[in-house]
């Protein structure tokens, strides 16, 4: 009988702890996006699959592969743009890592952080940082992911969205489909 409880307590304990980027921004639908094109990345380095209606741009270098994509059929706070890149450099997931990264928002964006935290995604080290400004006439809220992968390489996912309204909707949004993203080997 003890053995079932330390075992149960040990489960709720571990389902508890569960850090992922849902959980943080309490993305509770399940909801999928729909009518999806995969769109593979020049470099092959992930393959993510957007919504067929966006507008998708790639863009590469020897260090990075970019895929930058947005609704240009909605106004602009009614969506979000989201970019998905590889990098290939070293990323050291630490306290100066997050304070070099509020600090440049800061200073070069005028942002103000949020919510920052280390989490898992797909089982990566990660850290995530939101946070807030203007942007002209807009409230701005800027969603920085960053997930590493191998010593030298790392994958970046960036939400930017405008306006107030609907914001933690277009979050988890954003969130459900970086959470499609395949890492290709």
């Amino acid at each position: 009988m003890r053995k079932i409880i330390y075992v149960l307590l040990i489960v709720s304990f571990i389902s508890c702890q569960k850090n992922d980027l849902k959980s943080e921004f309490n993305c509770k639908s399940s909801n999928s996006v729909t009518d999806t094109k995969e769109v593979r990345d020049i470099l092959k380095k992930f393959k993510i699959k957007f919504p067929s209606s966006w507008k998708t741009q790639l863009y590469y270098d020897e260090f990075q592969s970019e895929i930058y994509s947005a609704d240009t059929t909605k106004s602009l706070t009614e969506t979000y743009i989201l970019d998905v890149s590889w990098h290939q450099g070293e990323l050291n997931l630490d306290k100066s890592f997050d304070q070099n990264v509020k600090d440049t928002l800061a200073i070069k964006e005028k942002l103000s952080p949020v919510k920052t935290k280390f989490i898992k995604f797909k089982e990566k080290p990660s850290y995530f940082n939101l946070s807030k400004g203007k942007n002209g006439n807009h409230t701005y809220h800027f969603l920085q992911v960053y997930v590493k992968t191998e010593v030298d390489e790392y994958f970046t996912f960036t939400t930017k969205v405008y306006g107030d309204e609907n914001v933690d909707a277009r979050l988890c949004e954003a969130i459900q489909i970086s959470d499609e993203i395949v890492f290709i080997q």
